[in-house]
């Protein structure tokens, strides 16, 4: 699988220097160290962020000295939880203790950037809990973290159970005691889902918000290039075959109409606290904003979920809680669905 992830780096012919690279899961943590190394001496040099997505009780001391002489300089820790009943709630192999140990072991490494990834939401878990995951946060501090809200699948055997999934009264109390604690601990909150130390924030991931283009590798890779996005097959003996026989490993791809563009452009453009400059997406696609689309603006702002001084608009704190639902309102049927909004 190594040689043919290298294999498809030397196919594409991709020779930009990137300032990011991610290793994203799956479980990267589980591979040696040394074929890391290999991947990373495939592409071209100049990364000043390279991030490695770990599960804990997946590292050593021997994996970790290895990744940070490869260049990883930061990692990003699964951890879900760390009260042990909701860790084996969620099916979670890992303990609370191991999470522990690990960043321990990562500062020991002089790993300087660890990002924690919490799930709010979890079976059974109750408001007590969460804060003591807060209060894990505020003892080990790393410099980044992540928290999503859990997202339960129909025909999931969650889904078949609702009853242990909190409402959303208790999901949205989870995120505000988040907001307000993390706050004062002196994280800035930079994204939805996202905090960071000042400084830290999580590069690679700001350039999915801002639109800028990336190239993926491996299975079920994906590619965007500003008007057109492509992806890998999601099949590994496709993946080997047509790798094995010098092609490389592309199963679909899509032009972006300007109206799939523009809705991107609000969908990642309000995740970020700061918001976006309508001016500059209107500019680049060529749209133009019609009066309707303003009155809703004012709507919007009038009710308290958004802020608009005229260039930047954003969500409120309140609005961070109906995200997808103000979106929607901005787009739906005030701006997508008129002639006036396409070029």
């Amino acid at each position: 699988m190594l040689r043919r992830v290298i294999r498809e780096i030397e196919l594409s012919e991709f020779n930009e220097p990137p300032e990011t690279i991610f290793f994203g899961g799956g479980t990267p943590s589980i591979v040696d160290g040394e074929l890391i190394e290999r991947i990373l001496d495939a592409l071209p040099k100049g990364a000043v962020e390279i991030s490695l997505e770990a599960n804990p009780g997946t590292l050593s001391d021997a994996k970790l000295e290895r990744y940070r002489s490869a260049g990883i300089n930061r990692i990003s820790l699964g951890v879900q939880s760390f009260h042990d009943e909701d860790l084996k709630n969620a099916g979670r192999l890992h303990s609370a203790a191991d999470v522990v140990t690990d960043i321990e072991s990562l500062r020991k490494q002089g790993f300087t950037n660890i990002s924690v990834d919490l799930i709010a939401g979890l079976p059974n878990q109750r408001l007590e809990i969460w804060k003591q995951n807060l209060d894990w946060v505020e003892r080990l501090l790393p410099e980044h973290l992540s928290i999503y809200m859990l997202d339960v699948e129909e025909r999931s055997a969650w889904g078949n159970d609702r009853a242990i999934i909190p409402d959303d009264d208790i999901f949205a109390g989870f995120y505000i005691e988040a907001v307000e604690r993390l706050a004062k601990a002196g994280y800035e909150h930079y994204e939805i889902s996202n905090w960071a130390r000042p400084g830290f924030e999580c590069r690679h991931n700001l350039k999915y918000w801002t639109g800028v283009p990336y190239r993926g590798f491996g299975v079920s890779a994906h590619s965007f290039s500003k008007t057109r996005r492509f992806w890998n097959t999601n099949s590994l003996k496709d993946y080997a075959e047509l790798l094995d026989a010098g092609k490389l490993p592309l199963s679909g791809g899509e032009e972006l109409t300007v109206e799939t563009r523009l809705e991107e452009a609000f969908l990642i453009g309000l995740r970020r606290t700061c918001g976006f400059d309508i001016w500059s997406v209107a500019g680049e696609l060529g749209v133009v904003y019609p009066q309707r689309w303003f009155d809703c603006v004012c709507d919007l702002e009038d009710a308290g979920w958004i802020r608009f001084d005229g260039k930047f608009l954003k969500l409120t704190p309140a609005g961070w809680l109906l995200a997808n639902g103000v979106t929607e309102e901005l787009l739906w049927p005030n701006l997508l669905s008129i002639s006036e909004a396409t070029p």
